[in-house]
């Protein structure tokens, strides 16, 4: 059982929609997408919405969404349409759409598959779709009918387009976020309230695909959000949901969250946007564990348009000394372009005096550049070999452990992203 749901009344004018996060229930509790799209359809009148994730499907409803926020996901839509006896191929009967930043950078992949697609932002485009499906069954007269909405993408019949809010406070927020009644190890964050404070960001970091237009909600918006969604969902820690956490209110959010006796957790913190007061702050809110991405020695920084200096990162572990925080979690990237044996060693001196200035434990990850399309690394190709050695040489040379993915499922990703079509 989860909680709290969306009560619906059975009638037998409910239309149904099947919204799914084809990827582990443990992991996809966490996702704001579907939760979007579970309570703008379970607001509307006639209508029914249900979640379903790779390990908990049923698919009953004939009009049915997948998010897509990984690529090598792509192949677990194919196995939960076979789980559900659903054909692969768009001559079945249900209805099938997509969205999600996948879909959003390259639609193409699965142009073969997929009936029509949410580009863009959906809050604004689903619900005229909805009105239309409301009045429309057939499915080919569905497809003509909503082909001229804007953010619609119905392959061989209309031209991509993508819609954005103009601004985050016209829009309702997905209060209800169901969780278990009982979490396992497994649920990392355990029972949240997910709090989206912004989207997009203002940095212009090139091997970046979010949008450089950052878009933030008001404080007071955020606060009735606060009030309204931990009293629902009887929550007593918040996730805050953000590409980088510069809303120009930041403090004052947590300080409200504080002021709550709510436990929070903050993304990834930009350095050079840190001071002692923030990290205060933080500190407060029972998060044990502070979060940078450098990605690169400062001169291969600047090059990827992160201009942030080294002596930047030094405060920000001097003052994660100060305010006794125990662990640091550092994330670096590999597979650069003209990223060279020098860059390298630039790096692994940079790791080094992290370690020897911060007190506590240092978690390190350090990642393949997998260039996505709509940045400007798109072009750029994936060199398995030249990163395979890249990995090799920070082995050998670098005294700390660290973290890195599959390599062949790095590249799979890679791969999937820049497809212009893909049929099983």
């Amino acid at each position: 059982m989860e909680s709290p749901l969306i009560q619906k009344s059975w009638n037998k004018n409910l239309n149904q929609l099947d919204i799914v996060y084809p990827n582990l229930y443990y992991g996809g509790v966490y996702c704001l997408a579907p939760l979007i799209i579970y309570n703008i359809v379970n607001n509307q009148k006639n209508w029914l919405c249900k979640r379903h994730f790779l390990d908990k499907n049923n698919l009953t409803s004939n009009l049915i969404g997948f998010t897509f926020q990984y690529e090598p996901d792509y192949y677990n839509f194919f196995k939960i349409l076979k789980q559900n006896d659903i054909p692969k191929h768009k001559n079945r009967k249900q209805i099938i759409f997509a969205g999600g930043p996948c879909i959003n950078q390259n639609p193409g992949t699965l142009a073969e598959h997929i009936d029509f697609f949410l580009l863009g932002e959906a809050e604004i485009s689903l619900i005229k779709v909805l009105k239309i499906y409301e009045k429309i069954k057939d499915k080919e007269k569905f497809l003509k009918a909503i082909s001229n909405i804007p953010g619609i993408y119905i392959p061989k019949i209309s031209k991509k387009n993508y819609t954005y809010l103009e601004s985050l406070d016209k829009i309702p927020y997905p209060i209800y976020q169901p969780f278990p009644e009982e979490t396992s190890k497994d649920f990392v964050f355990g029972k949240v309230f997910i709090l989206e404070t912004e989207r997009g960001c203002p940095f212009n970091c090139k091997f970046c695909s979010i949008s450089r237009k950052p878009r933030y909600r008001s404080l007071n918006s955020i606060k009735k959000i606060i009030d309204q969604g931990t009293k629902i969902n009887k929550r007593n820690k918040v996730i805050i949901y953000s590409p980088s956490f510069t809303h120009p209110k930041r403090k004052e959010i947590l300080k409200y969250l504080i002021k709550g006796d709510l436990e929070f957790s903050v993304p990834s913190i930009k350095a050079e946007l840190a001071d002692e007061e923030l990290l205060i702050l933080i500190k407060q809110g029972n998060q044990k564990t502070l979060t940078i991405a450098p990605e690169a020695n400062e001169y291969l920084r600047f090059k990827i348009d992160k201009k942030v200096k080294d002596e930047k990162y030094f405060q920000f572990i001097g003052l994660a000394n100060k305010l006794n925080f125990k662990r640091l979690k550092c994330y670096f990237l590999v597979g650069l372009p003209d990223q060279t044996e020098s860059d390298l060693k630039e790096m692994i001196n940079l790791i080094n005096e992290f370690k020897k200035r911060f007190n506590g434990r240092i978690s390190l990850s350090i990642n393949p550049l997998t260039p996505k399309p709509g940045t400007e690394f798109e072009n750029i190709k994936f060199n398995k070999s030249g990163i395979k050695q890249q990995y090799h040489y920070l082995k050998k040379n670098l005294k700390i452990k660290f973290k890195m993915p599959n390599l062949n499922q790095s590249y799979l990703e890679y791969k999937l992203a820049h497809m212009k079509t893909w049929s099983l």
